[in-house]
């Protein structure tokens, strides 16, 4: 596991935290789809090859791009709360999180919540506008499913709105 606590995002260390995310996942993919490769050029199947390089665009800039611009959703929005006065990023082979510290108020734990699925939503309405064949604004519009209760984003959209006007303290990592 990959932890790091922060004042405030820098470009280094988001690119420290996001480019490995889920790293066994996207090991097995890239090495699958190298292979598949080698056996379409070995074996002159251009369809082939244009298959995987569509699935590897998917990978890269459907699959994890839009987990990466969802995280640094929820991390911006938590470094620009009152009372946050770190945030701790964190990467497991298949999980990113960041977990703010400090206090928040339930209205910017609101909009932390909502912003880091809304988005992807956003960018996913764009590229539907603008490339609906290339089918990757799928990846991106599928985010919305986070805002409902049975994603920790919708529990959490749900707990703040109910205690919009409160402050309440953060838990930070256990020690």
């Amino acid at each position: 596991m990959w932890s790091r606590t922060v004042d405030r995002i820098r470009p280094r260390t988001a690119l420290r935290w996001l480019l490995p995310a889920a790293w066994p996942v996207r090991l097995v993919f890239w090495a699958a789809a190298a292979a598949t490769l080698l056996v379409a050029v070995a074996s002159a199947q251009p369809a082939i090859g244009l298959a995987v390089l569509i699935l590897i665009a998917h990978d890269v800039f459907g699959l994890w791009t839009s987990f990466a611009i969802h995280e640094l959703g929820h991390a911006v929005v938590l470094g620009r709360a009152p009372g946050v006065s770190a945030l701790t990023l964190e990467r497991t082979p298949l999980r990113l999180s960041v977990t703010p510290h400090g206090s928040i108020r339930g209205r910017d734990a609101f909009f932390a919540a909502v912003l880091g699925p809304l988005c992807c939503v956003a960018v996913g309405l764009v590229l539907w506008a603008l490339a609906p064949q290339s089918l990757l604004h799928i990846w991106y519009l599928a985010h919305g499913i986070f805002l409902t209760p049975l994603f920790s984003d919708g529990r959490t959209m749900l707990r703040s709105a109910a205690a919009w006007s409160a402050r309440f303290p953060l838990r930070g990592p256990a020690a």
